[in-house]
């Protein structure tokens, strides 16, 4: 998904959260900036994999790339690797979610992924892709070994 509806999306739902719930600024703040800010991975995956530090080319990049995989037939998308990132699965959420208890701004930096997520979710779903590769980056990491770039 691409990050204007996680911005525009994520504005939206922590100024409800503000709303319904009387968070503080602060708080819808941080709702709001985790829900779009976590995508910074594909930003560093990009950095990675092309050893370029270009924002620009990074979001052509995968622009690009998302336009090429939904041409892919399933059959064919299982010959590929899937791209690992760190901040979208279960994996890194636990340690959010350990941090929860150091401070309790983690559970709006949780609560923001969460909206991240269900809109990654809501994408997968409709493309047909498994939603387990948006759950865990170590079954994504499992899945890669012995596939082509």
């Amino acid at each position: 998904m691409l990050p204007r509806y996680h911005i525009i999306v994520g504005f939206i739902a922590s100024l409800s959260i503000h709303y319904f719930f009387q968070t503080t600024p602060l708080e819808t703040l941080i709702i709001f900036l985790a829900s779009f800010l976590m995508d910074i991975d594909h930003y560093l995956f990009y950095i990675y994999e092309k050893k370029d530090f270009s924002v620009k080319k990074s979001m052509k990049y995968f622009v690009d790339g998302r336009n090429h995989w939904l041409t892919l037939s399933p059959k064919e998308k299982k010959k590929h690797k899937k791209p690992i990132f760190i901040f979208h699965g279960i994996e890194f959420w636990l340690i959010i979610l350990i941090l929860t208890q150091l401070t309790y701004s983690f559970w709006f930096v949780l609560l923001g992924f969460l909206i991240h997520m269900i809109l990654d979710w809501i994408d997968f779903i409709i493309i047909g892709d498994p939603l387990i590769d948006k759950f865990s980056q170590i079954y994504v990491y499992v899945e890669n070994l012995g596939k082509k770039s």
